[in-house]
């Protein structure tokens, strides 16, 4: 059920299974362009977001497996980005990195999501039909 307040939801989560130990890419949020239209809290399938006091998601990295979900549906270009796991070294709340030092967590952000953008990816849901043509060329050999 709801536990809301002035800390924000907080959904229900196991304390025994990790599922993000075995993650391979992880959202990053850009707090400033989120229009906290609720839907990557509403289509999680991990149920990792919770609500902030100041109405926008952070991604519980307890919680994510990173699957992309919420990549996918994100309204906003950037917003959301998945990022390749070996770029972090702990599950550390993204908002609370951006509330302390906004211009810090903005410089950090951009740089990842450059670079993850300058690499080729094979993971999340913009990548779906990727391999079409091969797949239509093999069956059709």
């Amino acid at each position: 059920g709801f536990r809301g307040g002035e800390g924000g939801y907080q959904p229900g989560r196991s304390e025994v299974f990790k599922k993000w130990s075995t993650r391979s890419m992880r959202p990053v949020i850009n707090f400033e362009t989120c229009i906290k239209c609720t839907l990557c809290w509403l289509q999680c399938p991990d149920t990792c977001f919770d609500v902030t006091p100041d109405g926008l998601y952070d991604a519980n990295m307890e919680s994510c497996c990173g699957c992309g979900v919420c990549e996918a549906v994100c309204p906003v270009p950037d917003c959301v980005t998945m990022v390749g796991e070996s770029e972090f070294n702990d599950n550390a709340s993204q908002w609370d990195a951006w509330t302390a030092d906004k211009d810090g967590y903005n410089k950090w952000m951009t740089v990842l999501v450059e670079k993850q953008h300058s690499e080729t990816r094979t993971h999340g849901f913009h990548h779906v039909g990727g391999y079409d043509d091969e797949i239509k060329a093999t069956e059709e050999a």
